[in-house]
């Protein structure tokens, strides 16, 4: 089943807001939501793709009317002639990070959200600053605590963007959390942020939770996927002994996804875990989940 949104979680994820949304209606024929059995607006996935390409551009000084007419595909093109500006803009969190001024690091970041969306603005702009903060730090360029200072600025951020979501929850219910030793938990905030966007029910536990800790939440909390997440400091050989430690003792109607860094490798795991290794494999696995409790 292909996801439809109201107009106020399309307000969210694209920045455009609803009324102008109703004026390009009118204007232009795009977009032309569906209607629910109140009358209220659904748009589809396609469309809230294409606006956010169309919000993006805009950014770009390109006006509405010339993209109305050009299909995703078309504005996507436009987009990437466009890709070596957003780098230059991607690099300029190092120097703010560097010269230490929060209220600038601040201001950047939102920006960055308001003008991208909450799923873009994950997906995109903190997988790439996580990266390449990492290098950064590996390279000796950044002290530890910009790096602190970074992580904790992009979890305020986003745990205030999720607390204001549109919530309207459906299955899978997924419990995300680290194992022992596993003190990252931004990992965790980014696949909470994408999973709710696309509507699931999700319970946050925070990090390091004790292996019989989780078995108990999973249960009492009737569950049906178990999320963790192996930062790069995370040796990829212990995370394969957890999962496969998990695996055994949670029930087999239960699923474990993991992911990150330590993982990128895809070591074998257990049977039935599932490494969901990017935000996109996340959301395909919650799709295919769903799909396969239809059947």
């Amino acid at each position: 089943m292909n996801p439809h949104y109201p107009i106020a979680a399309v307000e969210r994820e694209t920045g455009i807001p609803k009324d102008l949304l109703r004026q390009w209606e009118r204007r232009y024929q795009f977009p032309l939501p569906a209607r629910d059995d109140k009358g209220d607006r659904l748009y589809s996935q396609q469309e809230l793709d294409k606006l956010r390409l169309i919000r993006l551009l805009m950014e770009r000084g390109k006006r509405p009317g010339k993209l109305m007419a050009l299909d995703s595909a078309e504005l996507q093109q436009m987009l990437d002639s466009h890709a070596g500006d957003d780098a230059a803009e991607l690099g300029q969190l190092l120097p703010l990070l560097r010269q230490r001024n929060l209220h600038a690091i601040r201001c950047w970041l939102l920006q960055r959200l308001a003008s991208q969306g909450l799923r873009q603005f994950v997906c995109h702009t903190v997988t790439q600053a996580n990266f390449d903060i990492g290098q950064a730090w590996e390279r000796g360029e950044l002290a530890v605590h910009e790096e602190h200072l970074y992580t904790e600025q992009i979890q305020s951020l986003l745990r205030q963007a999720i607390h204001d979501m549109y919530a309207d929850p459906r299955p899978p219910r997924v419990m995300l959390t680290t194992v022992p030793g596993e003190q990252h938990g931004l990992g965790c905030l980014m696949v909470e942020a994408v999973l709710r966007l696309d509507g699931c029910d999700v319970i946050p536990f925070g990090t390091e939770m004790p292996f019989q800790e989780i078995i108990e939440a999973a249960n009492s909390h009737q569950v049906d996927v178990v999320g963790l997440s192996f930062s790069a400091a995370f040796p990829a050989t212990d995370a394969v002994v957890a999962l496969a430690g998990l695996r055994q003792m949670l029930p087999a109607h239960i699923a474990i996804w993991a992911g990150g860094a330590a993982l990128c490798g895809r070591p074998e795991v257990a049977e039935d875990v599932l490494l969901t290794l990017s935000l996109d494999e996340v959301c395909a696995a919650a799709a295919a989940w769903r799909a396969q409790q239809e059947r």
